[in-house]
């Protein structure tokens, strides 16, 4: 398959993979209307483990094995509290608002990046950061009568994530992706039972089948995201990433009516040209 080829591929895997996460989102945002939050969460972490033991039984026993327990603790707690606080996001909160501000992760990744992992944080990674913490301003409005304390819940989960990311990067050249996803799914399977509601209702029919499909939507998602990162460069792929905002905007107006505000269109503006600038910077100077 020649070059060009393989980034479309990549691509429309990275169109999939959005697809898949948005409506995810939409599930998530029906199912939490008549059942607690922490209950979407223990469906999800269920059917996810359930997914994950398969792909164990694939690779061997060997895949979850690792030299860096700490790092794959860090990781797996810190995507517990990024998928928490977005799931508390998604309930609270309009989706496009909810995911633009959470977007913003790529550029707290950025910062973060400079203490710990001692990178340099140049002239051009400094002004992306600023432009994309200026779009997340203009979505939450702080000091004004309009700003409410449940925007910065997706703040909350753009910085797990942030965090995680960077775990991730970490891990990566030693272990197997099959191991970042066990201890992930079991770490979010543990938590879900410590905080399991006690008003707990058992769904039936087609909300037993939308609990059940939280986690296969999920995992559906990341796993079209590793297609898309083996067939074309992140340069390519990523600026795709952006078309959830697309796709949640749409189903968000369907099925929930709701309409993305003036503040929350401009603000994804900043936020998707930093995330896309510090995504082409890091690759080029990789490729360096």
């Amino acid at each position: 398959m020649n070059y060009n080829k393989k980034n479309i591929l990549g691509i429309n895997f990275m169109i999939l993979a959005m697809l898949s996460l948005s409506i995810n989102d939409i599930t998530y945002k029906y199912f939490t209307y008549d059942f607690p939050v922490w209950e979407a969460i223990f469906f999800r972490a269920l059917s996810g483990s359930i997914i994950s033991i398969f792909l164990v039984y694939k690779s061997g026993i060997s895949s979850i094995k690792t030299k860096k327990p700490i790092r794959h603790f860090v990781r797996a707690t810190s995507a517990v509290g990024c998928v928490v606080l977005y799931i508390y996001g998604i309930k609270f909160l309009p989706l496009s608002e909810n995911i633009a501000i959470s977007h913003s992760a790529p550029i707290i990744a950025a910062l973060l990046a400079v203490p710990l992992l001692s990178e340099k944080l140049g002239i051009h990674r400094m002004s992306a950061i600023l432009v994309g913490f200026i779009g997340v301003l203009i979505i939450v409005k702080p000091g004004t009568d309009l700003f409410h304390l449940k925007s910065l819940i997706p703040i909350g989960s753009a910085i797990f994530m942030a965090i995680g990311y960077l775990a991730t990067r970490s891990i990566m050249s030693t272990d197997s992706s099959t191991s970042i996803v066990f201890y992930y799914s079991f770490a979010l399977l543990f938590t879900s039972i410590i905080f399991f509601p006690a008003d707990f209702i058992f769904p039936k029919n087609l909300d037993l089948l939308l609990a059940l499909s939280l986690g296969l939507m999920g995992s559906a998602g990341h796993y079209f995201i590793s297609l898309a990162a083996k067939n074309a460069d992140v340069a390519i792929t990523s600026p795709f990433e952006y078309s959830s905002f697309i796709f949640v905007g749409i189903m968000g107006y369907i099925f929930f009516s709701e309409i993305p505000t003036q503040s929350v269109i401009i603000g994804s503006i900043f936020i998707i040209f930093s995330g896309i600038y510090i995504a082409y910077r890091e690759r080029k100077l990789e490729s360096i």
